[in-house]
């Protein structure tokens, strides 16, 4: 009897590890088995600025990702792109709050360089997007999405050649209306803007100045430079080039005056981005074109990166969202 009580006994102990050592179900799968949604995760986006409607387009975009995949996103950003180190405030303050990466567009390409090389040296994920970042990719910030916008300059510069024509007047005179001297994108976008003009030798560059990063700021040097060459009640310039939205718009408002005082205006305007005012500008003739990026594509694609990476989904090192370019013609209501 006790030789059969002590088998019984291994028996039960048998059965009873056997039971123990059956592996959990998996986080990751419903009890039929199916795999269940991903974890949710929080990240941040931190634009350039806050105000500008190409920042919102960008927000929306970025908003639209998150929803679609299940992710909580914090939209954080300076007032205006001028404003380096509030940006950078809000960059370090977001990083050590815990939340599982950023999408950042640098307002300086370099000031920020560091303080994101700090983040990835402590294991927290950074995608750049809309404005390049001075640091290594694939090390210190996973990937960029954002216009070519070099090429973006090129295809600005060539609507302007096409719109002065062969034999463009007043001596072939452009003028470039510049954004900020730290802003990456827009110095990459005037950098093939000039490439390009370079190579018709009936036009030059003939005044370029940097603006403050506000529309106002860039009105009050558009109304500076264009008095240079109204002579004889006529502004006495082929072309006008104007890098981004505030640029545009506040170029556009200066011109706009220009011609509400009677002054003849017979100057190709081409600016960048588009907004309300500037669309107005195409459908009163006072812009001829303007070379338009799509932000709501880069916010919803600079989610999706860092979401993927963060899921271990491998991503593009670049990519290019494109541009289009808007003349009246095309806007026109249909």
């Amino acid at each position: 009897m006790n030789k059969l009580h002590r088998l019984s006994t291994v028996g039960l102990l048998i059965a009873l590890f056997a039971g123990c050592s059956k592996a959990p179900e998996s986080a990751a799968s419903t009890s039929a088995g199916t795999p269940a949604a991903p974890a949710k995760i929080t990240i941040a986006a931190i634009p350039k600025a806050t105000t500008h409607s190409y920042w919102k387009a960008a927000e929306a975009g970025a908003r639209r990702a998150a929803a679609e995949f299940n992710v909580t996103l914090e939209w954080q950003g300076p007032l205006d792109d001028s404003k380096v180190a509030d940006q950078i405030g809000i960059f370090n303050n977001l990083a050590a709050s815990g939340l599982q990466g950023i999408l950042l567009s640098p307002c300086d390409d370099k000031a920020l360089a560091p303080h994101v090389r700090t983040a990835a040296k402590r294991g927290l994920p950074v995608s750049i997007f809309d404005s390049p970042l001075d640091a290594k990719q694939g090390t210190d910030y996973i990937n960029f999405v954002a216009t070519d916008n070099k090429a973006a300059g090129a295809t600005a510069a060539q609507t302007l050649q096409n719109l002065v024509g062969a034999t463009p007047g007043h001596d072939g005179q452009i003028l470039v209306i510049r954004f900020t001297e730290g802003s990456a994108s827009t110095r990459l976008r005037e950098e093939g803007f000039t490439a390009e003009l370079a190579k018709t030798p009936a036009l030059k560059i003939s005044a370029q100045q940097f603006t403050d990063g506000s529309m106002a700021g860039a009105q009050r040097v558009a109304e500076t430079l264009l008095g240079n060459y109204v002579k004889n009640n006529k502004l006495e310039l082929a072309g006008v080039f104007a890098s981004n939205q505030p640029t545009a718009e506040g170029t556009y408002n200066a011109i706009k005056a220009l011609r509400d005082k009677g002054i003849e205006v017979s100057t190709k305007f081409v600016g960048f981005d588009d907004s309300t005012l500037l669309l107005q500008g195409l459908q009163n003739g006072v812009i001829d074109a303007l070379v338009v990026q799509d932000p709501e594509k880069m916010g919803y694609l600079g989610v999706k990166s860092l979401v993927d990476h963060l899921r271990g989904t491998p991503v593009e090192a670049y990519v290019d969202t494109g541009v289009t370019v808007k003349t009246k013609t095309n806007t026109a209501a249909k």
